[in-house]
This record gives C-alpha cells, structure tokens and sequence, in this order.
C-alpha cells in the first residue's frame, strides 16, 4: 500500500476496529499458479499485541496449497466515499475518494482440529438465528469439516491507510462532513470528523 505520512493510521486499536467491523476481505498469496485471491470472512484474535487472522476456504480451492507457511496479504476495507471538488470551500479543486483500509501481511499456517472448530465457532457467533456447530449430527459435522481447510495468518505486519480528507483545512472538512450527512454517509462523515477532533 502507497502510505501518505498525513493519512498513515497506526493506532493498533482503530485498525483492528475496522478488521472487526469489515470482517469480509480479501486473502492473497503468490504461488507457482501466480497471484491467487479469495474472499474470506476472516476471525480476529490478539496474542499479546499481535493481530491474528484465522479462516478457511474450500478444500479444492487451489490456493490451500499456500498454507504451509507461504507469504500472504488479508486486505480490509471500511468506509469509502466519492468527495466531490464542489463540496470544497477552498478552490480550485479536483475529486478524490476518502476511504480506510488495512493491509495485513503474514506467513499462512495450517489451523486444525480443534483450533479449527473453534475458528467456525467465532464465526456462528454472528448468525442471528442462534447457528450452533456443536449441535449438528456428528456424521453431517464431520463431512463438513472434511470440505474446509483453516488456516491462521499472524501479523508480521499492518499497513493502514484513513484517507479523510486530512489534507484539507478545517473549513473544507466540514464542508465534506455536511455534504456526506446530506446524502446520508454518516460513516465517512464520521471519521472525517474525528480528523478535526484530532488536532
């Protein structure tokens, strides 16, 4: 990721927020086939102060060959927005996007057995319908997990990008805030705002 110094976030607690918040991403890795990318929803756990992702993906998926310790990238995405020049009091101007986003790179292991029940069970966590692993006829269970392959991917390290709009004045943020309410992004507005709250 190309990181500006005025839109850099380092803050461990914001990027794992955003990880959290946007669990849906992207895993890639460079292998012999080339580039592969899947998207995965991926679990976030802490050891100590590292960010550990865990998921999984089908087991024909040509891309589980790579977690046998191969280099990979989980891309997240949070809140985006299309800024409109005419929403500036300062001109000339020209449009932009203000958005975050968080680069995690690692080294991909293998997760199993029970590690790997408890990854799916960090996942159920958000069925609204009450979905529970443990419940299902041992047969069925076994099958399933048969199908998957887990893997666990610690950060060797996190790039972070808040692109909003930092690098206009006070006046020209606020301007961008009352225009993204407007039309009622109030998550960008949001982080925007905390931008002036900042300093």
């Amino acid at each position: 990721m190309h990181l500006r110094p005025a839109f850099t976030e380092t803050d461990r607690t914001r990027i794992a927020g955003l990880i959290a918040a946007n669990p849906f991403a992207l895993l890639v890795t460079c292998g012999e086939a080339g580039i592969e990318a899947s998207h995965v929803p991926f679990v976030i756990t802490h050891d100590k102060d590292d960010i550990v992702l865990t998921g999984h993906l089908a087991a024909a998926n040509a891309q589980c060959a790579s977690f046998d310790g191969a280099a990979a990238m989980a891309v997240f995405a949070g809140p985006h927005a299309y800024i409109s020049p005419g929403w500036y009091r300062t001109q000339p101007a020209v449009p932009t996007w203000d958005y975050a986003a968080v680069h995690v790179h690692g080294h991909l292991q293998r997760l199993q057995g029970e590690a790997l029940a408890d990854m799916l069970r960090a996942l159920a966590s958000h069925d609204p319908g009450g979905f529970d692993l443990d419940s299902l006829a041992g047969g069925y269970r076994d099958g399933m997990l048969r199908g998957i392959r887990g893997f666990r991917l610690r950060a060797e390290r996190v790039e972070a990008q808040w692109k909003m709009s930092q690098n206009r004045s006070a006046a020209d943020r606020e301007a961008v805030i009352a225009a993204l309410r407007a039309q009622g992004d109030h998550a960008v507005a949001d982080l925007v705002a905390a931008t002036l709250s900042a300093g």
